[in-house]
C-alpha cells in the first residue's frame, strides 16, 4: 500500500495505531542566573533577525536580489540610507541567504525562488504572520481584553499574511499528495471538489485550483473579515466560478457524498464539536475521498510543543495533542487514519473514507 509506504519512509514505521509517537524531550531545569541571560539573548536574536528579515523584504532589499547587485545600485533604486543598507544586506549574508563579493550581492540559491515579485510576498507573509499575531496576543492580554474564544482576528493585515502562509505550505505540500492512493487521479478528473474548512482567506482553495484545472472548491469560513477578503482574493485569481466561499461552521454541514478531499485545520476547532465535525466530514466525502488534518505538534515538553500548546489555545482548538485526535475519525469511520511527515511546528494526519461501506 502506498500510504503505509508514506508513513514508513518518513517515520520509520511511526503509523498510528502501530506503537506511541515519540515525544519531545524532557528539558532540564536551568540551574543558574546566566542561563536565563542566554536565553533572553537567544529571544532577542530571533525576534531581532525576524523583523529585520521583514525589513529586507518591506524595503525590497528581497526583491532587488532576483538578479546580482551592487550596494550603490540598491541604495539607489530603493532610496535606502547607505548605513541601512549595508546593515540589511549584512543581516543577509550572516544568515547565509546571501554573499557579497566582488563588489555584488547575490541571493544565497535558497533565497532565489523569494526574490520574485510572488515569491517575495510569501516570505514577507511568513515572517509577518507570527510577528503580527504575537503582538496582538500580548497586547489584548496587557489590556485585559484577551479571551480563548478562537481565532477572532479582524486585522487585515494578519488575514492577508495568515492567507499568503497558508499558499506556501499548500505549494510545499502539493508534491506529497502523490503518496495518498487515488487522491491525485480523483482531484485530476472533471467534476472533483475541494472542502476547505476554516479557509480564511482561501488560499488553500486558491492553490489546488490553480494546480487542478477540473478542481471546484467549497471554502467554509463563518467569520465575516476573512470570507471577505476570501472572496475577494477567489475573483482576483478568475475563480469565482469554480470556488464558493461559503459561511457556514463544518458542524452545520449538510453535504453528501460530495468531495474528494477535504482539509481541516483542527487547532481552530473546540474540542464540543470535534466529534460531529469528523461525522460531517466522513459524509461529505465521497467513498475513497481524503481528509487532511493539521496538527501543531505539541507531545513534547520542550519550548517548541509549548509554544504550540499555547496557539493552539489561542486559536479555539484547546490542547489537544496528535494521541488524542485519531479516536474521533476512527469513530467516524475513517480507515486508514496514519500520521504523515512533518517538521516541528505542523504535522498532518491523513484519514480515508474507505471505498466501501455505509454512512456513519
Amino acid at each position: 500500500m502506498l500510504w503505509r509506504a508514506y508513513a514508513l519512509l518518513s517515520h520509520g514505521g511511526d503509523r498510528i495505531g502501530f506503537r506511541p509517537w515519540r515525544k519531545g524531550a524532557q528539558p532540564s531545569l536551568r540551574q543558574h542566573p546566566n542561563d536565563i541571560l542566554d536565553l533572553l539573548e537567544r529571544a532577542d536574536e530571533a525576534l531581532w533577525v525576524a523583523s529585520a528579515l521583514a525589513a529586507c523584504a518591506d524595503a525590497g532589499v528581497i526583491r532587488q536580489l532576483e538578479k546580482p547587485s551592487t550596494l550603490q545600485d540598491m541604495i539607489d533604486t530603493l532610496t535606502l540610507d547607505p548605513a541601512l543598507a549595508t546593515a540589511l544586506v549584512n543581516v543577509l549574508v550572516g544568515a547565509g541567504l546571501a554573499s557579497c563579493e566582488d563588489g555584488h550581492v547575490r541571493a544565497a540559491p535558497a533565497l532565489q525562488p523569494f526574490t520574485s515579485e510572488k515569491g517575495t510576498q510569501v516570505f514577507k507573509a511568513a515572517l509577518q504572520a507570527p510577528l503580527l499575531q504575537t503582538e496582538d496576543f500580548r497586547r489584548r492580554l496587557k489590556e485585559g481584553r484577551l479571551t480563548l474564544a478562537g481565532w477572532t482576528h479582524t486585522d487585515e493585515a494578519i488575514i492577508e499574511a495568515q492567507g499568503a502562509l497558508t499558499r506556501l505550505w499548500t505549494a510545499k505540500a502539493l508534491p506529497k499528495l502523490k503518496f495518498l492512493p487515488g487522491l491525485l487521479a480523483h482531484l485530476e478528473r472533471p467534476g472533483a471538489c475541494l472542502l476547505d474548512i476554516g479557509a480564511g482567506a482561501a488560499g488553500l482553495s486558491i492553490t489546488l485550483c490553480q494546480t487542478f484545472p477540473h478542481l471546484a472548491a467549497v471554502a467554509l469560513e463563518p467569520a465575516e473579515h476573512p470570507a471577505a477578503i476570501g472572496e475577494r482574493h477567489v475573483r482576483e485569481a478568475g475563480l469565482a466560478a469554480r470556488v464558493t466561499v461559503r459561511r457556514q461552521r463544518v458542524e452545520h454541514m449538510e453535504d453528501v457524498e460530495t468531495f474528494d478531499l477535504a482539509f481541516l485545520p483542527q487547532m481552530f476547532l473546540p474540542d464540543a464539536v470535534m466529534t460531529e465535525a469528523a461525522r460531517r466530514i466522513f459524509r461529505g466525502l465521497r467513498p475513497g475521498g481524503w481528509l487532511l488534518v493539521a496538527v501543531l505538534a505539541d507531545e513534547g515538553q520542550d519550548a517548541v510543543s509549548a509554544i504550540n500548546r499555547l496557539k493552539n489555545l489561542l486559536w479555539g482548538g484547546n490542547t489537544r495533542h496528535m494521541n488524542s485526535l485519531r479516536p474521533y475519525f476512527v469513530a467516524a469511520g475513517f480507515d486508514p487514519v496514519i500520521r504523515a511527515p512533518g517538521g516541528r511546528v505542523l504535522r498532518m494526519i491523513c484519514a480515508r473514507r474507505p471505498l466501501f461501506g455505509r454512512l456513519s
